[in-house]
Parts: structure tokens; sequence; C-alpha cells
């Protein structure tokens, strides 16, 4: 399922601003195995990861985790499928890791997620309108002295800032709309992101989704349960991840 903001010529020029990485604030902790100490297992699963990700190579938890390739293989596995092979479109994945990034605090998955979420139509003013709280690279030594207010990430604070600027978004773009059938798709777009926002941030923020929204969500997905399964796959893979940048310190870039 895509949508007409799922394009980047289609995108304002705003949505090009100037993004500042956050993750590369801090040293690294571990890297991984050094190139010269890997095994011919290690070399051989580093040369797969770097073909199945042409984009971010082994940006990420990959280097750590190729210190032990049966985690390493498994783990890269399920992050290919989650990555490339559900049914949601790449801009509805991308919204998900977004929001999974703010909620662990994990700087390096949220500063590598927004340069494929521009990629994949989302804009700027909708990334910054996510709530992240204070971030773990900033100085809280001076905590009295904090420069602008940041709302913390929980399900309120993404309905009450998220959702609204990606709607606000949405409906700017139909008013530029002639066709009824492009205007009725970019609603469904609409109300499916809006569904999986939802579903992603309440289980994020509780631990799980309630009755209401499991039921809802599964409305706006054609009522398919195997979406909400590759929601939850998503979001419970890249909280691994999260995990995985968070304690070994990864920047964004080695």
């Amino acid at each position: 399922m895509s949508s007409s903001l799922e394009a980047d010529s289609t995108q304002p020029s705003k949505q090009h601003k100037k993004y500042k990485p956050t993750s590369q604030n801090f040293p690294p902790r571990y890297t991984g195995p050094q190139l010269h100490e890997m095994t011919p297992e290690q070399l051989e699963l580093q040369q797969s990861i770097l073909k199945s990700r042409p984009n971010t190579g082994l940006n990420g938890p990959f280097g750590p985790w190729l210190a032990i390739p049966s985690i390493c293989n498994p783990s890269q596995e399920l992050g290919r499928v989650v990555r490339y092979e559900t049914t949601l479109s790449k801009r509805e994945s991308e919204l998900v890791i977004l929001l999974v990034g703010a909620k662990f605090k994990s700087e390096s998955e949220f500063d590598i997620h927004v340069t494929e979420a521009i990629r994949a139509g989302i804009s700027m003013d909708v990334i910054e309108s996510i709530p992240r709280g204070r971030l773990l690279s900033e100085d809280t030594s001076s905590s009295v002295f904090v420069s602008e207010e940041k709302e913390d990430f929980n399900l309120e604070n993404v309905e009450n800032h998220f959702i609204p600027m990606l709607i606000k978004e949405y409906d700017n773009q139909k008013l530029q709309l002639q066709n009824s059938k492009d205007k009725i798709e970019l609603d469904r777009a609409k109300e499916r992101e809006v569904a999986i926002i939802t579903f992603a941030a309440e289980l994020l923020h509780t631990n799980t989704v309630s009755d209401e929204t499991y039921t809802s969500t599964k409305q706006a997905l054609d009522g398919k349960d195997s979406t909400l399964v590759e929601i939850t796959s998503i979001i419970g893979y890249y909280a691994y991840v999260a995990y995985t940048l968070n304690v070994f310190k990864i920047p964004t870039s080695r």
C-alpha cells in the first residue's frame, strides 16, 4: 500500500531541511571484531550482510552481532524479512521504526532511519514531531538550563503531536488533488498510517494493546491479523536493535 506522499518528488522542499544527527556525540564501546580477527564464518557472514543491505551496510548492530555468528545470522535474516518483505509500505515501516528509536532513546537507530524515512517520502516536519524527550547524549550536568522543552515519548504525546502533524500533511496534500479517486486513495493511506502509528505507540508505551486498538487497527488494515503480526515483529526486532546500539554505543558511521 502506497500513497502519493511516498515518493520524494512529491514532497515540498522543506522535507530536505538539514537534520542534525546526535549519535555521533559519543565514542563507541565496541563495534565488533576487526577484519583481521574474523574467522572465515564471520567474513562470509559479513559479506552476506553487505550484499543484502546496499544502503546501510554494516551500519547499526551488525558489528557487535558478528562477534557471535550463531546470533548474527538469524538476527540479520529476521531483520531482512521485517525490513523488506512485509506487506507494509516502506513509508509505513519507517514510521514504526522511528517510533521504536524514539521510545528506546536509540539515537543511532533514529538517525539512521531519518535518512530512510526521507527516502520513503516522510517530511522533516513529521519526523521532528515525534516525541523523544531529552536525549541520552545531551549534557545532563546543567539540566536547569534546558533551551527547549522536549516532550517525552508516550502514547498521549504521540497522539497530541505526531499524529496531528501527519494528518495535516495528508490534508494539505489532498487540497492539491482534483481527482476524487486520488483523494479517496490518500484518505485510505492516512487511515492506515494513523492506525499503524496508534497501534505501535500503544504497544511501545504499555507493552500491549487494548482490545479496542487491536480491533480498530485490524479493521483499518483490511481485517488481516497477519499485518498486525508484521507490525509487532518490526517493533520487536528494532527494540532488539535499539538495545544493541545503546549498550555498545554504536554511532551512525564507523
